[in-house]
């Protein structure tokens, strides 16, 4: 099939309606992730790969480095197809212990740094990790988890004992493990391999055209997987990536700034972040968004002659991404067609797909949801069988070409004439804030379960240009304000900063509709109090 060609597809009418990217087998390759940053290595080990600070390191170092900590975890019990739990503040040794498990033939688990350990320890109990790299400053908060925890100050420890080697990693072994929101409460695990990771970096790459003279901005949780594109394309091409400081991440004054005193080159960011910047970054060559829908008016300002632009699109599940768009100006903002050796197709959206009724394939300009084909796809969801067979289906249309199965993202979208694809939005109540992945329902189960809440609402709002989490709910509380504050401590001890409401409206009643369900159109376009308002502005300052 290396020899397929797409002309032939013509011939039949229906596969009209599937669009696919350009066929490139050349970038399907028997290889692990491993090998990327070892060839980098080996190509130009006197090359910065990171900087932190006053702090920088080689390609040399890094791999050097990450042969020690892979030597540590393999003589500990490490093997490949394990999967092991990273948690450290962000620098560069939390890089340094990610390629050293990737050294190690094993996946890792990445948690943000202000994840509860609720969450951490629930999340690696799922997953059934060997255990857990960290470090000593985090180390008293473990103490009572039971976990098995490797520090990266005892990894990196100097030793005489030869170095132990990575054996038997194969391409379709674990690379990685992320948990993102679930709607039943308990987040949902998708691995995946080292074969479709290493054929994504090669993939995207082959449109971005990121080079070993670019200077990457690394500014992403390694939690949410649009970090990948930060780091490991770097690593592929031997590119120097700059990590920014947590207190400057989110921060639209300062960030601009050091990114112009930095030299960077290369940005990837969600469009939220890079709409409140308050200054121009001129050495940026070249602009990636992703993880929510991009305005039109962001095109308009930083789309310039000498920047490329791009909008990307793609779950989790699909490895990271699986469409791109190049943005200009005067031009419609769309998600843009697939990346290499990958497919989109849009069926129709009907709640039975899946159970008992057959993916149905609608033509283009008709609306319904989008499905992605290609060599991406995750193997499914960790110990969930059910969910898995409701999500990744026999491909009807498949051509032979890694697109036996298709992956419904539950997005809504229409393929215009000319092959561009338009995401309309979620066609359930999955939402993304800054990037990151959230199930209303998660969140509204958890608020369910406190005392004296009754029914409740949970919806992203946008509220002066920033998304916004804001929870309504019905309760018979006679201390609202002690009320609401003992929900905010609740949330934010057993989820992510960003899952927690920034606001909760208290309400005498739930608006329904006719069918008795929370007529959320309503809450949506209910004015909020000026509390609700201020409590925003503070959440979100808070998770910048």
């Amino acid at each position: 099939m290396n020899n397929l060609n797409l002309s032939t597809l013509g011939q039949n009418e229906q596969s009209l309606d599937v669009i696919y990217g350009p066929i490139q087998p050349e970038l399907l390759r028997e290889e692990v992730l491993a090998d990327l940053l070892e060839a980098s290595a080996r190509r130009t080990p006197q090359h910065v790969a990171l900087i932190f600070g006053e702090r920088q390191i080689s390609y040399g170092e890094l791999d050097q480095q990450a042969d020690q900590v892979a030597s540590a975890l393999i003589s500990a019990g490490v093997r490949p197809g394990d999967i092991v739990g990273l948690w450290l503040p962000r620098g560069i040794e939390l890089l340094v212990m990610q390629a050293g498990i990737a050294k190690a033939g094993a996946a890792w688990l990445p948690l943000d740094q202000d994840t509860p350990v609720e969450r951490l320890q629930i999340c690696l109990d799922d997953a059934s990790a060997v255990g857990l790299v960290s470090c000593d400053a985090l180390m008293p908060v473990l103490a009572d988890t039971g976990l098995k925890v490797w520090t990266a100050e005892h990894l990196l420890r100097p030793t005489d004992a030869a170095l132990v080697r990575r054996s038997g990693v194969l391409p379709d072994h674990p690379a990685y493990v992320i948990y993102t929101s679930g709607s039943t409460g308990k987040p949902k695990g998708i691995l995946i391999s080292q074969r479709s990771i290493c054929h994504f970096l090669r993939s995207e790459n082959a449109i971005l055209g990121i080079r070993a003279s670019d200077r990457v901005y690394q500014g992403f949780s390694v939690a949410f997987d649009m970090s990948f594109e930060e780091i490991w394309i770097a690593y592929l091409v031997g590119a120097t990536l700059w990590i920014g400081p947590k207190e400057t991440s989110g921060d639209p004054e300062t960030l601009p700034r050091l990114l112009n005193e930095q030299r960077i080159s290369v940005l990837h960011a969600v469009p939220t972040l890079l709409a409140l910047f308050s200054e121009d970054v001129p050495g940026l060559r070249l602009i990636n968004l992703g993880g929510e829908m991009c305005p039109e008016s962001l095109v308009d300002r930083w789309a310039t002659p000498n920047r490329q632009m791009f909008n990307t699109y793609g779950p989790t599940e699909a490895t990271v991404s699986a469409s791109l768009a190049r943005l200009s100006r005067g031009r419609p903002v769309s998600i843009g067609t697939p990346l290499p050796n990958y497919g989109l197709l849009v069926i129709a959206n009907d709640p039975a797909v899946g159970s008992t009724l057959a993916p149905s394939l609608l033509p283009r300009g008709e609306v319904g949801e989008l499905c992605i084909i290609g060599p991406g796809l995750a193997e499914g969801y960790l110990g969930r069988p059910d969910l898995t067979q409701e999500k990744f289906l026999p491909n009807p249309w498949s051509t032979g070409y890694h697109d036996a199965r298709l992956y419904r993202t539950g997005d809504l979208a229409r393929i215009d004439d000319d092959g561009q694809v338009q995401c309309l939005g979620r066609a359930d109540d999955q939402v993304k804030i800054r990037g990151f992945r959230v199930e209303l329902g998660e969140i509204e189960s958890l608020l369910a379960q406190q005392p004296c809440v009754g029914t409740v609402a949970v919806l992203l709002r946008n509220e002066a240009g920033v998304d916004q989490l804001i929870a309504y709910l019905v309760s018979d509380t006679s201390t609202p304000s002690a009320f609401t504050s003992q929900l905010r401590k609740t949330l934010q001890a057993q989820l992510p900063p960003y899952m927690v409401p920034g606001h909760f409206e208290l309400l005498d009643s739930m608006p329904r509709l006719t069918s008795g369900k929370i007529d959320r159109k309503t809450l949506k376009a209910r004015p909020l109090t000026v509390e609700a308002k201020a409590a925003s502005a503070e959440s979100d300052a808070a998770l910048a």
